[in-house]
């Protein structure tokens, strides 16, 4: 504890203490520096001039704020005028549906077609889903494909691609129809009146709508026939297979082609339509078409 002689002698040697400049390598003694003056000091040299008071900062975050808020609301107000009034035009009785216009389809008629849309006259089109119609007619063996577009401000546009019978099959409870791939498309108990040729010598059981034939043969049939020319093709009434290497074919005005084997299915194409057309012109009926060697065909005609 220091008595008051102490304290005296104190403030007279700092008050005497001299300032003496270093030498020549003399180190600085650290016990001789007063550390709070030097903290005082770089403490007020630290404080730039030209940098703004805190209060200053805070009126210009303000400032911002308000003006990005008011842009913010206008921007929202702006939205939700845009979105009412979508709403208002999408929920108007002027975009109700009232026609639906069918392309495309040869055996579908246009109400089967309308019916395994699922659609129904009088339905809002915004809140209609063509993505869900086209996925539903999918689902019907017969589309192959479906494309539903709107037609503003009341209509639906439906294009259809048919999964196309080329030919029906006896099976053990009727008749098959069936398309490209084999492909099942229908079933019958009696042979139906489809514009299509029976093909014999090929028997099936336990298939239904939907399910694939299964035969090699087959496929080769379908195949020509699917590249036929219309004409030609419903002029064919029955395709017998029962020897794959003596494929007959009966046509119109019971001419019969004897067609060999499948395996030049281009060259059986030309040839088939050729005896088609001589069929149509022909004079004197005939009785059968040799088309069974390469490159040529004969006519014998009834006697």
């Amino acid at each position: 504890m220091m008595n008051g002689d102490d304290i005296d002698n104190k403030e007279h040697i700092d008050n005497t203490m001299e300032y003496k400049p270093l030498m020549n390598g003399e180190a600085v003694r650290e016990d001789l520096i007063d550390s709070t003056v030097i903290k005082g000091n770089v403490g007020k040299s630290a404080q730039p001039k030209d940098i703004p008071s805190s209060r200053q900062t805070e009126n210009g975050d303000k400032a911002k704020r308000k003006m990005i808020t008011r842009k913010g609301i206008v921007r929202v107000l702006g939205l939700l005028g845009a979105f009412l009034a979508f709403i208002a035009i999408a929920l108007s009785p002027v975009f109700v549906l009232k026609h639906v216009y069918v392309h495309g389809n040869s055996y579908i008629s246009d109400d089967e077609v309308i019916r395994i849309s699922g659609i129904n006259m009088g339905e809002n089109l915004f809140q209609l889903a063509t993505d869900e119609i086209m996925q539903t007619m999918a689902k019907d063996i017969r589309v192959d494909q479906a494309i539903v577009k709107r037609r503003f401000p009341d209509a639906l546009d439906i294009q259809v691609i048919e999964r196309i019978p080329l030919a029906m099959i006896k099976c053990d409870y009727g008749y098959l129809e069936v398309g490209r791939g084999g492909v099942i498309l229908d079933a019958h108990r009696t042979l139906a009146q489809v514009p299509v040729p029976i093909v014999s010598g090929v028997e099936v059981s336990n298939l239904f709508v939907g399910d694939v034939v299964n035969n090699q043969q087959l496929d080769k049939v379908l195949n020509y026939l699917e590249k036929l020319d219309y004409d030609t093709s419903v002029s064919i009434a029955e395709i017998n297979i029962m020897d794959p290497a003596n494929v007959t074919v009966y046509m119109n005005r019971s001419v019969l082609l004897k067609m060999g084997g499948l395996d030049s299915l281009q060259k059986k194409l030309e040839i088939t339509e050729s005896v088609n057309r001589e069929v149509k012109q022909a004079k004197h009926p005939i009785e059968y078409v040799d088309a069974r060697f390469e490159g040529s065909y004969s006519i014998k005609l009834k006697e």
